[in-house]
């Protein structure tokens, strides 16, 4: 890394470190300003927010490393997190978040399952399953940054080490050279940490603005170098045939050996596939989403939040690619068990980037990073503060206090994931397990918690909790451990789904005045028949909202997302009809989404 490319670096980071610490006489005035912005943060801006949320350098690595090895197939494995989502918030989930009108999903739990020791527990259980998994994605960051961060700060180390020397810190030197992925991760996230504990949500909302705008230039600037250096054709001799396809095969795509975690891909596709539909209808099972939801002005603003959620998520995919293609094309990277796949984006940006170019590409993937690291952290401390400390430590304590606990449990949870993070051994690894065991363990109970209306709070607390103890027994047990996902997932979802039917008709019902008032206010659809009589009888008004409609929006919602985030990997391919196609399907589908979702968007 040259000194422009430091000097780009250092005053982008600076400049956002600043704009966030000026954000902290805001958001500190009270705890709802904290953590949801008052409430008042138009939609478009937390949209924004959102799409960069998921846009994460460690999961950009991964997402290339993926597309590195198994070529445009590599769009199957999003499944295991969901990808389409914002589809399922676009067209329902939203503004059902946004009309409990409540602060975490923690709380959540007393609007669907009453005040009583059932709602709770069920709010505790998710309490730990949401710090959990935000500790391990935090994990997930660091060991992802420590990655990062070496490739490009271990080639300055001899000239630290002579500065250092220079001016007498020699001690100094010994402690911290030579730099390893740890102490890179140590160095990047503590420094990145100061404006995420001090800014809270509006702080994040508001430079994420800004790390949007640089983010998107800095994928557009990598999508076209990729497009203009390299195309399929000119590496397509070195690469199995069916690397450019994304149908899904079912044993050994694009060369797999039977070594390889992807050589039963059919039997994996068919996993990925069922848990991102379940997860996708289950809504945010933790981390940041729910908040952004939560702090929207309005149903109906929610529901144009998800939209522009996904559309601005587009550019990642084409970027994505082009790393993959330089790395192939222009490097000559082989696809053998040799190469670290996970590696190929910081060796494509330090190795084919002119100086100047790469300093303003470093900059944008830091703000992928930020983003993420922002949102996970201020998601976290918000359960830890507003579900743990403000109700069992600190009952009484002012909302003054409550947002400096805020700054505490930020920082502890920065110290957690990186100490983590230590026991890990690749991104995948981390990944699959939070998205498919730990996943796996609540995801059912979080689907039921919407669509049916007999789920109590015991049941879903009974079930998540175990779901929990069953992905910790998986991490230890050598027989689970062994078990490859597509057997794993189905054994912990099933299992946990019978411990939450049963504990449920082993429990009494939910009181009705919960049910009721949940009904009329969230307005969800599925197994509610009961509640809706209960409704009637008592003579009770019912906003009613087209269940066909909504459904109907999902489908046409996904085929559009899916060909709005495929066709620009065939273009940066220089595959154009097959880019020309998934085009055309995109628009088609979204002019179909004008009449039959904008039109008939919610007036709350």
């Amino acid at each position: 890394m040259t000194g422009i490319d430091a000097l780009i670096v250092i005053v982008y980071v600076a400049g956002i470190v600043l704009l966030g610490s000026f954000m902290k006489s805001r958001a500190g005035r009270n705890i709802e300003s904290y953590f949801l912005g008052s409430r008042e943060l138009p939609w478009w801006a937390l949209a924004m927010s959102g799409s960069t949320s998921y846009f994460d350098i460690t999961g950009t690595m991964w997402i290339v490393s993926l597309f590195f090895v198994l070529g445009l197939k590599g769009m199957w494995v999003q499944w295991i997190w969901g990808f389409p989502i914002t589809v399922f918030y676009m067209a329902y989930m939203g503004k059902w978040i946004r009309r409990s009108g409540v602060m975490t999903g923690a709380e959540w739990m007393r609007t669907r399952f009453g005040s009583g020791a059932a709602g709770e527990l069920a709010r505790i259980a998710y309490t730990v399953f949401a710090i959990m998994t935000i500790t391990v994605f935090l994990a997930y960051d660091a060991f992802g940054m420590g990655k990062f961060g070496h490739v490009f700060l271990s080639p300055a180390e001899p000239a630290v080490a002579g500065f250092l020397d220079g001016i007498g810190l020699s001690g100094v030197r010994e402690a911290i050279l030579p730099l390893t992925p740890l102490s890179c991760a140590i160095l990047i996230l503590g420094t990145t940490g100061i404006y995420v504990i001090l800014g809270g949500l509006r702080g994040i909302v508001v430079t994420e603005i800004v790390q949007t705008i640089v983010l998107t230039a800095g994928a557009l600037l990598i999508a076209f170098l990729g497009w203009s250096r390299t195309s399929y054709a000119s590496f397509a001799d070195r690469l199995p045939g069916d690397w450019i396809s994304i149908a899904p095969v079912w044993t050994a795509p694009t060369g797999q050996d039977a070594e390889s975690a992807y050589f039963f891909f059919g039997a994996l596709v068919l996993a990925y596939v069922a848990k991102g539909l379940l997860l996708d209808l289950s809504g945010p099972e933790q981390l940041y989403d729910f908040q952004r939801f939560l702090a929207v002005r309005s149903a109906r603003d929610a529901c144009k939040l998800g939209a522009l959620w996904g559309a601005l998520h587009t550019v990642r995919w084409p970027m994505a690619m082009a790393l993959a293609a330089l790395a192939i094309g222009v490097l000559g990277m082989e696809r053998n068990a040799a190469i670290d796949a996970e590696s190929v984006l910081p060796r494509v940006i330090h190795e084919c980037l002119p100086a100047g170019l790469r300093g303003f590409a470093l900059a944008a993937l830091l703000s992928a990073f930020l983003t993420t690291f922002n949102s996970t952290v201020n998601g976290g401390a918000s359960y830890l503060v507003r579900d743990v400390y403000g109700r069992f430590i600190a009952p009484r304590a002012s909302e003054r206090h409550l947002v400096r606990a805020s700054y505490a449990a930020s920082a502890l949870l920065i110290i957690t994931g990186i100490a983590i993070s230590t026991q890990a051994s690749s991104i995948a690894q981390i990944f699959e397990w939070i998205m498919m065991t730990l996943g796996a363990g609540v995801l059912l109970p979080n689907v039921l918690r919407w669509y049916w209306w007999r789920m109590n709070g015991w049941g879903y607390a009974i079930a998540s909790l175990a779901g929990m103890l069953l992905s910790l027994v998986q991490v230890r047990d050598p027989w689970l451990r062994a078990l490859p996902l597509y057997e794993s997932f189905p054994l912990i979802a099933g299992a946990v789904t019978l411990v939450a039917v049963a504990a449920t008709y082993a429990t009494r019902p939910t009181d009705e005045e919960t049910l009721l008032a949940f009904y009329r206010t969230v307005r969800p659809f599925g197994l509610w028949g009961p509640v809706a009589r209960l409704a009637r009888e008592r003579g009770l008004p019912i906003e009613r909202e087209s269940a066909r409609r909504d459904l109907t929006n999902v489908a046409i919602g996904l085929p559009c997302v899916l060909a709005l985030y495929t066709f620009p990997l065939y273009f940066i391919l220089h595959r154009y009809i097959e880019a020309a196609i998934g085009a055309a399907i995109a628009a088609a589908c979204a002019v179909a989404l004008y009449f039959t979702w904008y039109r008939h968007l919610p007036r709350d």
